[in-house]
């Protein structure tokens, strides 16, 4: 279970590389605005004829920090899917003995309580941010 947890993890981390563009020149042409070869969404800085382009395409550490907690609610929600099919397996495979069955229910029981977790993680997260709207006004 928690070695499945562990590569589910490692890939996650694997596939969502964060990389900084930095060329003399730009990508996408000399004029300072990305021409039609730029990322699309992103911002470029340009100092001194060094282009800095955003890969990120947000603007302020509050879109950031959404844009971390969006990732980590999809990631869970398919760990929580696995987690649910892994569990039905587990009842499958108890085949009436009592305590393969009392461990099913336990997983079930934690992967549900794990997917509340997740649901309020967004919640809690739109609650304060608008407390800090409030508090800013």
């Amino acid at each position: 279970m928690r070695t499945l947890l562990t590569i589910l993890f490692g890939l996650s981390l694997a596939l969502t590389p964060v990389v900084a563009f930095a060329q003399p020149g730009g990508i996408g042409g000399t004029d300072g605005t990305g021409g039609s070869g730029g990322i699309g969404g992103t911002q470029e800085v340009q100092s001194n004829g060094i282009k800095l382009i955003n890969p990120l395409a947000v603007d302020s550490l509050e879109e950031f920090l959404a844009e971390i907690l969006k990732f980590i609610v999809r990631l869970g929600t398919l760990v929580v899917i696995v987690m649910i099919v892994v569990v039905g397996f587990m009842f499958v495979a108890a085949r009436g003995n009592p305590e393969a069955i009392s461990k099913a229910r336990t997983a079930l029981l934690w992967t549900l309580v794990g997917a509340v977790i997740l649901i309020g993680a967004e919640i809690i997260a739109q609650a304060i941010a608008e407390t800090v709207k409030a508090i800013g006004s």
